[in-house]
């Protein structure tokens, strides 16, 4: 697959695929400059703007054929830059610069009605799912769609806050906490009320990050010289001793799990204090998700998953152009 260089810690692989292989990069994450920070706060209420709607235009994905057993379904007509990944029980959901995309098992994967724009951060908060983005060439708003909230599984998105202010690359929740990364200036911001106020918590210059689902007030994120942590629900982050070089985490339940550069996947138990090596994947990964048992991971044009927690993998989806 072709080897692209990282961006900034705030825009994280799921801007525009950004997997580094290569002697070259293999041990270190390339960083940009960051713009400057925001001047104030941001805390805006939610101005209830519909976004999609089930008569949005969606594209067909018939040419693709169900897979034999224990093979990969095409990813064929699988079209728009992978972002992000997501899990709806055992339906992955994949985040695109075209819509969100939802793959059933053996089924080929099919795009969402009403998810007409670019689905940056993904986060799913049980009946709540939470992204970010730009618009459609049929969607009317800003550039930067600010927080969007589907509560009919990502059928319809309703515009929460930030409208025309923020671009969230990297979206977390825990319960009502909601964490984010602003692709404008890297700065990370933290919602209490499930996304209709926020405050800013400065740029602490995050290529990704996960927030605990047992203490919302503990947060891991990854930065070019390693990953980091907070116990202060963002305000302040700390180097993790003895860690890997982490590109990707991803938190289910009460365990972490991460990516490093070659593709290494580990686990922590401990909310990120320690990590044990689990499975590896060919390369480093542009997105990752996970349950406590499934783990999911795109590379290249092949989307891989474990169900053992990642131990090992195997391709779901395989064949995905323009990767």
């Amino acid at each position: 697959m072709p080897s692209h260089r990282l961006r900034s810690g705030f825009a994280g692989v799921s801007v525009c695929g950004a997997v580094a292989t290569g002697d070259s990069v293999t041990r270190r994450i390339e960083r940009l400059p960051l713009t400057a920070l925001l001047v104030a706060s941001l805390s805006l209420a939610a101005c209830g703007a519909p976004v999609g709607s089930p008569a949005d235009p969606t594209r067909p994905s018939a040419v693709a054929k169900p897979s034999e057993p224990g093979q990969p379904v095409s990813g064929a007509e699988l079209v728009g830059h992978i972002h992000n990944l997501g899990y709806d029980g055992r339906v992955l959901l994949i985040g695109t610069h075209q819509g969100l995309w939802a793959q059933d098992m053996d089924g080929p994967p099919a795009l969402k009605a009403g998810s007409n724009f670019d689905v940056m951060g993904l986060t799913l908060a049980n009946d709540r799912w939470f992204t970010s983005g730009h618009p459609g060439s049929t969607m009317a708003g800003p550039e930067s769609l600010g927080l969007l909230k589907s509560t009919d599984q990502g059928r319809t998105w309703t515009a929460m806050s930030l409208s025309g202010k923020a671009d969230f690359h990297r979206l977390a929740n825990s319960g009502d906490v909601v964490v984010g990364l602003n692709s404008h200036d890297g700065a990370l911001l933290r919602s209490a009320d499930g996304g209709l106020t926020w405050t800013e918590l400065g740029t602490p210059g995050l290529y990704d990050l996960a927030i605990s689902q047992l203490d919302s007030t503990v947060i891991v994120g990854t930065s070019e010289s390693g990953p980091v942590r907070s116990t202060d629900s963002g305000f302040t982050f700390q180097p993790i001793a003895g860690a890997p070089l982490l590109v990707l985490v991803a938190w289910a339940g009460d365990t972490l799990f991460g990516a490093d550069v070659d593709g290494q996947v580990v686990v922590s138990e401990d909310g990120g204090l320690t990590w044990s090596p689990r499975g590896s994947l060919p390369a480093q990964p542009g997105a990752l998700a996970a349950t406590k048992t499934t783990v999911a991971a795109h590379v290249g044009d092949t989307i891989y998953e474990s169900i053992d927690g990642g131990r090992s993998f195997t391709a779901r989806i395989a064949g995905i152009p323009g990767h």
